[in-house]
């Protein structure tokens, strides 16, 4: 097992963690980016490239996201049509089977649902995101990422719950 790697999965596992429990898009934004820096240095260290591209096309993503409130170039619809492109393109270079194939096609997903301006939602596309996360982790032995895509399932199951009981109060 490679210690570092897994060191720095538990880092993006908390971050990731976070981010269901924001109530703002920011927030949740400025989790993902965090959990974005440390799975490329986690998927880095396990030398499981295609798990690496979207999490480094992210980090740039969030930053560009994030500025959408106060900066009206930030809110161009080329940004998301070129994160998706990019993680295509890479993909495409270093994919040598159908597995490498799951985190672009989950980083497709979670570009598009950080984009539209609906937490809720964000947090229900999460879902298949994370299974497809959890099939690519076991394919390349993450241990931390199998473990964080379970407990990110469960974060936002207890997020629709909380959000549930506080409508009927």
């Amino acid at each position: 097992m490679n210690i570092p790697a897994q060191l720095f999965g538990m880092g993006a596992m908390v971050s990731l963690f976070l981010i269901y429990q924001q109530k703002t898009r920011k927030g949740m934004l400025f989790a993902k980016l965090s959990a974005d820096i440390f799975w490329v240095m986690h998927y880095f260290l396990l030398r499981a490239y295609a798990g690496m591209i979207p999490n480094g096309v992210g980090i740039l993503r969030e930053i560009i996201f994030i500025q959408r409130k106060n900066k009206k170039w930030a809110n161009h619809i080329i940004f998301p049509i070129l994160f998706i492109i990019i993680n295509w393109v890479l993909g495409f270079k270093i994919s040598a089977s159908v597995y490498n194939l799951l985190p672009i096609v989950a980083s497709t997903a979670v570009t598009i649902s950080l984009w539209i301006d609906r937490p809720r939602l964000t947090k229900m596309i999460s879902v298949p995101v994370s299974l497809a996360f959890m099939v690519y982790d076991i394919f390349v032995l993450s241990y931390v990422g199998i473990i964080n895509e379970a407990i990110a399932i469960c974060s936002i199951i207890i997020y629709f719950l909380k959000e549930k009981k506080n409508v009927h109060q």
